[in-house]
């Protein structure tokens, strides 16, 4: 093994981590001789879209002149930090932790529940918000703030690749469906927000159903929701067209009319291709800020939820 080899590591566990770390991949690779990816979990599938060639099955092993890049996740950062910790330990040239939303920040940055020591932080801390701070000195001097490597990606990859649909279903309702985009929000934050993806659903398809819509509504979970969570709520509403699986993302809002739901990575890919999208939350106490999105596409109010619906579907 050539130990002066020039090797670049990258490691995710969420679906929005392993966007950035692959981005950094694609948008690297002329700067490596060689690049090993080491998804787990949802971060596999991601990394099987774009950069299947680097993606390796075998225990990472680290070298002194390694590049090691890791994400984060506001679910469990364990997988990341303990990579992290194992980098550092071995000496490796250069470590970088891309974090790719900076809710939950601070949970991002423990091992085994409690804030990973100093020594075991990356040298750099990429985060996308630009006035964004953390009460963790140790962490915050360590942040280098840069633009979304993610949209560059999309900028450079579909510069080059326009989505082709290949499911039969997105080809049937090309340009005239709806894609609903849930999410984690009560088992982050229980009633803190007033409102939960199980009411924001509910709300839609309620708005739908009154209004008689003849809606093909797309219904695309987060990649660690269970496939059954809105199963009681799907069966209330049985006889709208209703319907779930796992697209492709990037197929599946490039060829869609309108695009709802929260405060999803995904609205990058809905800004990117320029997609009518929408955070509804209907009578929140909090607001979830958006930041791709403008102010008239937050819809607060039932009546709202109705109007769009009507511009877009009547």
């Amino acid at each position: 093994m050539n130990l002066s080899k020039n090797r670049l590591l990258i490691f995710a566990n969420d679906a929005a981590s392993a966007n950035v770390t692959m981005a950094y991949a694609y948008l690297h690779k002329d700067s490596f001789d060689e690049i090993i990816a080491f998804p787990l979990g949802v971060a596999y599938i991601i990394y099987k879209n774009f950069i299947k060639e680097y993606i390796s099955y075998d225990t990472p092993l680290f070298l002194r002149s390694d590049i090691v890049v890791t994400g984060t996740s506001g679910l469990n950062s364990n997988y990341e930090m303990s990579i992290m910790k194992k980098a550092k330990e071995n000496n490796v040239q250069h470590t970088i932790t891309i974090v790719d939303n900076t809710q939950n920040f601070n949970m991002r940055f423990q091992l085994d529940n409690e804030t990973i020591q100093s020594k075991f932080l990356a040298e750099e801390i990429w985060v996308f918000q630009q006035d964004f701070k953390t009460n963790i000195d140790n962490i915050q001097e360590k942040i280098v703030y840069k633009k979304d490597i993610y949209i560059k990606f999309l900028e450079s990859y579909y510069a080059q690749n326009i989505p082709i649909a290949k499911d039969k279903l997105i080809q049937k309702y090309q340009h005239g469906y709806l894609v609903i985009l849930t999410e984690y929000i009560y088992e982050f934050y229980g009633l803190k927000f007033g409102f939960t993806e199980y009411e924001m659903l509910e709300y839609i398809l309620d708005a739908i159903d009154k209004l008689d819509l003849n809606i093909p509504i797309f219904l695309k979970l987060h990649p660690k929701e269970h496939p059954n969570k809105f199963n009681i709520l799907l069966r209330k509403y049985s006889h709208l067209n209703i319907l779930k699986d796992t697209w492709n993302i990037q197929e599946l809002i490039f060829d869609s009319k309108v695009v709802f739901g929260i405060n999803s990575s995904v609205f990058k890919e809905c800004h990117f291709f320029n997609k009518p999208t929408f955070s509804i939350q209907i009578d929140a106490k909090k607001i979830h800020h958006v930041k791709q999105l403008d102010v008239e596409s937050l819809i607060t109010k039932k009546n709202s939820l109705s109007k769009i619906l009507q511009k877009y579907f009547s």
